[in-house]
């Protein structure tokens, strides 16, 4: 099916439906009179308007809802959102299958994240900025017009509370619950006269581990200060400036259980675990008759103590001038990021730990970033425009170690920078009544440069099948934890640059059905960034390191948003089809010396097709219905990878492999297999009842699940490594006295049910051995809120 029969389809079932629900409109009320669904005013197109009038892919929560459904991280989100998943050590996003499964350096995130409007660059300095929130717009499809490179995926707005002029006032939250859970979060809001305000809020957590080793807890802190004011008639500032730290063991890998006396949420470093992949070692060892790796070569993954230690700090602001004919805004910002962490997926993953008994550490990631914006806006009846420019740019030391026993025992280091530069415009004009068009272009030109390149054995490490001269390890005199150079020493050797020109565009149209009923069709097309990988490309480029190209996404959607039965009645019906081609993937390889590296590589195209429905309803005095259901068939078109063929032998992909090259490399073709984290279908389901008590109290009884088919979270494409279908059950109770305080309960999975989310892997040195992240089990909690 073509793009044209697709969405015209779409069309036509989508005013049938309309159709339907118009006419359910004249329907006799049901006695719910005073009661209404809330607008909620998003600035997802760079201006203020009611979400229901907001015609792109958009899904929105604002504080009360996130405050109900506990969500502290990005990770919660998924069990609200359908076509939305999370998993991985740097909060790694997907939106209908469009995202990154990378925590290296020189990956480039598929959906943004933004905190009021300025970019956060790394993943890593996401966490802990999730408390005194107003909403969070989750916008679908890429969004290269307003926000850029590195959306092609979609973008994700976190939008804080700003200071209120006028009012003093604030709240204070504590939460607890099983896994040692304690926690608070606060804001207090302090009037500086009638037209300034300061609000400083913060939110401090601790749970537990629900892994066995301790692993997959959640400790972090974080604090943020805002003024917000007027100065004089035409302008308007608001600065802001923020800490967070990340602390505890870190996100958590659990053995996929394929192995005997494993259980699911048993973690990868547990004893348990590390006797397991030491005796299905030593079994493929025997079983091979001594010709796959000794296991006096490998470490047990029980040595590894994981750890994580994420610090960010930030400063921004946002100056708004009205001109008269415009309004300009000019938002700054400057954010670092210090990433230490060790994990497990199938090695250890050694970023700023300890790599010898010496007690030396890799120096971890550090990332410095500045960016600045400029936008000139205005609005009016008939025209609506912004045009502007923006300035990024980041400087990232990485230094990290991979090891794995003596087989596999090394330590890269690179350092990466990034300019980038863009102008864009976007409008929207109303040629007649009810109808309006819109159309946006963004030219973007970014430069990537990796340089200082390191790459090092560490003592003890073998470098081939047999014991040679050439082996990093002591009988060679060489001590252990010694470094010794892989590759050409020589300072800036491996300098590489590169320079990506892209403009990408917007166009759409919308259309009022009715006072309360939007359709809307847009097409957009969006790019992720290219780079180097930290290995070396093949000769005659063997002095640089090997590149990728960005990855590129066109998408169409055709919407309808309407609002039913006096506002008692939400109905919004969506298609899409997206085109992804020149996809990112990483994959264990030979680089051009001969050294097995993690190396990005460009796999192919795929193609997304779905659609979605969002209803919600007060069907009765006091209660709230929301549903949200969305189809999604994701296809590899074309995915094939270059890989070490010996890191693919029989069994270990469900995939046609090739003979091996020359070089010892195999093509690995995917085509047309489901893409990963992409269910055909997923949605979520959520009741609420509220129950007027004597006095001001009021008792608010909710029940939800979330729930989604079968789908790859891994990309060998083997039985083990595909999640079953499931739903997560979780309810809850609230009692509120009045307005100022809240006491809830709730309970998550009841059902105990076994979720992988991915980000883990299967080990290349021991086939069969898969890791995950896992959804927590069951857990119990609650909060008590006051607000004053």
């Amino acid at each position: 099916m073509n793009i044209a029969q697709y969405l015209g389809g779409l069309a036509v079932g989508a005013l049938a439906l309309q159709s339907n629900v118009l006419h359910a409109e004249a329907m006799p009320g049901s006695g719910m009179q005073g009661e209404r669904i809330a607008d909620i005013v998003v600035t997802a197109q760079r201006r203020e308007e009611a979400a229901q009038r907001a015609a792109l892919s958009l899904a929105v929560l604002d504080g009360k809802a996130l405050r109900a459904q506990g969500v502290d991280e990005l990770d919660d989100l998924p069990r609200l959102m359908p076509g939305l998943r999370a998993s991985g050590q740097s909060t790694q996003l997907y939106i209908r299958g469009i995202g990154d499964f990378t925590v290296l350096a020189s990956a480039n995130p598929a959906v943004i994240t933004n905190l009021d409007g300025v970019v956060i660059g790394r993943s890593q300095g996401i966490g802990g900025n999730l408390f005194d929130l107003a909403r969070i717009e989750v916008l679908k499809g890429p969004q290269g017009t307003l926000y850029g490179r590195n959306a092609s995926g979609g973008a994700i707005n976190l939008v804080t509370h700003a200071p209120e002029p006028g009012r003093n006032g604030g709240f204070f939250e504590a939460s607890f619950g099983d896994h040692g859970q304690l926690g608070g979060e606060g804001a207090v809001n302090l009037a500086l006269g009638t037209d300034a305000a300061l609000r400083a809020s913060f939110q401090v957590q601790h749970r537990d581990g629900y892994l066995s080793d301790g692993t997959a807890d959640d400790i972090h802190e974080g604090a943020r200060l805002q003024f917000a004011g007027r100065i004089g008639s035409g302008l308007a500032l608001r600065l802001a400036g923020g800490f967070s730290h990340l602390g505890g063991k870190g996100i958590g890998f659990a053995v996929v259980p394929t192995q005997p006396g494993i259980a699911p949420w048993t973690g990868v470093t547990s004893s348990a675990a590390g006797a397991a992949y030491m005796a299905r070692a030593a079994a493929i060892f025997a079983a091979s008759g001594g010709q796959s790796l000794p296991p006096a070569l490998l470490a047990s993954p029980a040595e590894t103590t994981p750890h994580q230690d994420v610090r960010a700090w930030y400063v921004q602001g946002q100056l708004d001038a009205a001109l008269g004919f415009a309004t300009l805004t000019l938002q700054p910002g400057y954010r670092q990021v210090r990433t230490r962490y060790v994990l497990q997926p199938s090695f250890r993953f050694n970023l700023g730990g300890i790599y010898d008994a010496a007690g030396d550490a890799t120096d971890g990631d550090r990332s410095r970033q500045l960016s600045i914006e400029l936008r000139l806006a205005n609005r009016t009846p008939r025209l609506t425009w912004v045009v502007g420019g923006n300035l990024f740019s980041e400087r990232l030391t990485s230094a990290y170690a991979i090891q794995a026993g003596p087989v596999l025992n090394g330590l890269t280091a690179t350092t990466y920078s990034t300019r980038a530069g863009a102008v864009f415009g976007q409008a929207t004009f109303a040629p007649v009544e009810r109808l309006r068009l819109t159309g946006g272009v963004r030219y973007t030109i970014d430069r990537r440069e990796a340089r200082d390149y390191r790459s090092f054995a560490i003592s003890p490490m073998v470098l081939g099948p047999v014991p040679s001269p050439a082996d990093c390890v002591p009988a060679n005199g060489k001590a252990p934890g010694t470094l010794c150079p892989m590759f050409n020493p020589a300072p800036g050797f491996y300098d590489s640059a590169i320079t990506f020109r892209r403009a990408t565009w917007k166009l759409g149209a919308e259309f009022d059905i009715a006072p309360q009923s939007l359709a809307f069709v847009e097409v957009s097309a969006g790019f992720k960034a290219g780079g180097f990988s930290q290995a070396v490309d093949f000769a005659p480029n063997d002095d640089r390191l090997a590149p990728f190209a960005p990855e590129r996404v066109t998408a169409y959607t055709l919407g309808l948003r309407n609002r039913l039965l006096g506002d008692r009645l939400q109905v919004n019906v969506e298609g899409f089809y997206l085109d992804n081609r020149d996809l990112q993937v990483s994959a264990q390889a030979i680089d051009g010396l001969g050294a097995t590296a993690m190396v990005t590589q460009n796999a192919g195209k795929a193609r997304v097709a779905g659609f979605g429905l969002d209803v919600v309803a007060l069907p009765w005095a006091g209660a709230t219905l929301h549903g949200a259901v969305e189809f999604a068939d994701a296809r590899y078109d074309s995915y094939v990878l270059t890989e070490v063929a010996r890191f693919v032998p029989p069994g270990r992909v469900g995939c046609p492999v090739s003979a091996p090259d020359a070089r010892g490399l195999v093509r690995v073709d995917c085509s047309g297999r489901q893409m990963l984290l992409a269910p055909r279908w997923s949605g979520v389901v959520n009741l609420a009842q509220a129950i007027a008590l004597r006095g001001d109290g009021r008792l608010t009884l909710s029940a939800d699940v979330s729930f989604a088919s079968g789908f790859p979270f891994r990309n060998d494409f083997i039985a083990t490594e595909r999640q079953r279908a499931y739903a997560n059950l979780g309810a809850a109770i609230a009692y509120a006295a009045g307005a100022r305080w809240q006491l809830s309960v709730y309970v998550r999975n009841i059902t105990d049910r076994v979720i992988y989310t991915g980000g883990g892997e299967q080990s290349a040195l021991v086939q069969g051995w898969v890791t995950s992240n896992v959804m927590p089990p069951r857990t119990f909690g609650g909060r008590l809120s006051v607000r004053f």
